[in-house]
């Protein structure tokens, strides 16, 4: 018997018509029952669901009811549960797996670097087709400033960045500033420096400096976050760019993102004005900056800017920079890079000891980034202290990037217990022969990004992308974690490969553990929000290396489509 859908099928379909741009969809040889549909439950069958729920791993069906998931096994069972009628929706035999969950993410930064003027090694693989792109089309904004985004010296072909003198002889009479792809360096010209009154003999920040060359000269390059900010900045948030950066999460498969940088209570304000709007993609797990003005005050005020899609659970601190812009904090020297590794450190342990001991003396959960292993010893001794100063141990911290960890602090965060980690292995791949033949030697390079090691131990674990230092793709990272191949295809640290598997886990399920979130999303279960993403091939049986082939034909939140592809197959019974 032949129907037509109707403009809206229940929640899970509400989004279906405005997002095709159609009235109503046509489609053939899909039964119907005499009965009325009630539109508040639909099932999803015919599918090879992956449910990532160790107790049920796959199903062939699931019920949805208001955003939520009532029931899954197979078809009698879900009907049942579903009752005498629904909304049906033919899977047609695609992959159904969890939301993917982005663990530490910029999800609001990532929109307002997106209009910036793109010069990063990914679009511009050299330095010369950098600048080249920055000249001619480079415009001033308001205050007469050019920016432009992502320049990095270890990946471009050069193995350098711009230099001040270049970015003067491109243009004499405008400031420019290019933040570094890490996002904790830029470079800048002398016009620039003029501007905001940074001269050669201007003191370093702590956690920053001013790179001079051997005559004590500026040479554009000013590496950490708290030198570079004294510089330039990044264009402000609008609805617009937010949204923007929420539906390419949504276009890649994420129904949970984060934004680890709420640097003012404004920010929060704006967040829920955006999260309020009913046509936001995706749920927002955040996290103040522990240098947040009036911290103390707002903190206990913080939960009055929530919504029901944006959430602000962490306090965030960072005991390093960024290992490729030189201000890694390491017990040992840089391999081969002419960076002083002891520098990196943005704090003494006092500090940071005082500042784990605050967050948790607040009631949030700690969000604590560290790359070099230095900065590791500094931010377990941190969350150490601050658990015996309050007796918080029930809030678990999380550990963001995880560069570069030693087998013993893996034993120790075993041991110290709730903690989680989140590995930005896009390094393997993207930066992984500049860390073997530049940055940490043959050695400790094979080590970087060691998930393997935080799943032997039992460690709850994660990996991101950060963006906007590499783009949210889950995917490609998922297949960079079970191959760990650099861009030259040479294999770095085959002992820290994971199955297919443990890299969606990375994911769904143990991302969801790593945010504390676990009860809510992770996995698809009774119970749980209708969080889910259509796969066009199954990750856990096609080659490993075509994983990040795989396409994300749809995606639910909430029980609500916010991308879709294809329409094929879906029909009401």
């Amino acid at each position: 018997m032949q129907t037509m859908l109707k403009p809206r099928l229940s929640i899970l379909l509400g989004g279906l018509l405005s997002l095709l741009g159609l009235l109503i969809i046509t489609t053939s040889g899909c039964g119907v029952s005499g009965q009325a549909v009630d539109e508040d439950v639909v099932i999803l069958a015919n599918g090879n669901i992956l449910t990532m729920n160790p107790g049920q791993p796959t199903a062939s069906a699931m019920a949805i009811k208001e955003g939520k998931i009532i029931q899954v096994g197979d078809l009698p069972a879900v009907k049942k549960a579903a009752g005498q009628s629904y909304e049906y929706i033919d899977l047609e035999g695609k992959t159904v797996v969890p939301g993917f969950i982005e663990s530490h993410d910029h999800i609001v930064l990532y929109g307002s670097v997106l209009t910036l003027l793109d010069i990063s090694p990914f679009v511009t693989p050299s330095l010369k087709e950098a600048l080249h792109k920055l000249k001619t089309e480079g415009k001033p904004d308001k205050d007469g400033w050019i920016y432009g985004f992502g320049a990095d010296q270890t990946l471009y072909t050069e193995k350098r960045g711009p230099t001040l003198q270049e970015l003067d002889e491109l243009f004499p009479d405008h400031p420019v500033c290019i933040p570094h792809l890490s996002g904790h360096a830029a470079y800048a010209n002398s016009k620039a420096f003029e501007a905001v009154g940074v001269t050669k003999d201007t003191p370093n920040p702590q956690g920053g400096s001013f790179e001079k060359d051997e005559n004590g000269e500026l040479t554009g390059y000013i590496a950490g976050m708290p030198a570079w900010t004294m510089v330039g900045k990044l264009p402000p948030s609008t609805k617009e760019t937010v949204l923007q950066s929420a539906r390419l999460h949504a276009s890649r498969g994420f129904t949970t993102a984060t934004e680890l940088a709420i640097l003012a209570p404004e920010m929060a304000m704006f967040m829920e004005e955006v999260t309020r709007s009913g046509d936001f993609p995706v749920r927002v797990y955040a996290g103040m900056f522990i240098t947040m003005p009036g911290l103390d005050e707002v903190a206990p005020q913080i939960a009055n800017y929530e919504t029901d899609l944006f959430k602000i659970r962490y306090i965030k601190t960072w005991t390093d920079g960024s290992t490729q812009g030189g201000t890694g904090y390491f017990t040992e020297p840089y391999y081969r890079l002419k960076a002083d590794t002891k520098k990196g450190a943005r704090g003494t342990q006092e500090q940071f000891n005082g500042e784990l001991t605050k967050i948790l003396e607040l009631g949030f959960a700690p969000a604590v980034h560290a790359n070099g292993d230095a900065a590791m010893d500094l931010a377990l001794n941190a969350i150490e202290h601050g658990r015996e100063a309050t007796g918080r141990t029930d809030l678990r911290p999380h550990l963001i990037h995880c560069q570069y960890v030693r087998q013993d602090q893996f034993d120790r965060i075993r041991d110290m217990g709730n903690i989680g980690m989140t590995f930005m292995i896009p390094h393997v791949h993207f930066w992984g022969d500049m860390h073997r033949d530049v940055l940490l030697g043959p050695e400790r390079a094979p080590k970087i990004n060691s998930v393997g090691s935080a799943i032997e131990r039992g460690i709850p674990y994660g990996i991101h992308n950060d963006p906007p230092v590499s783009p949210p793709n889950a995917l490609h990272s998922m297949w960079v974690a079970v191959n760990r191949l650099t861009t030259s295809g040479k294999v770095l640290g085959p002992e820290e490969r994971i199955t297919p598997e443990q890299a969606l886990a990375a994911y769904t399920r143990e991302a969801a553990v790593v945010l504390g979130i676990e009860d809510q999303v992770g996995t698809l279960e009774p119970g749980k929000y209708a969080d889910l993403v259509v796969l066009s091939e199954n990750p856990l049986e096609i080659d490993p290396m075509r994983i990040k082939d795989i396409r994300v034909e749809a995606t639910v939140m909430n029980g609500e489509i916010t991308h879709l592809i294809s329409r094929a197959g879906w029909c009401l019974d």
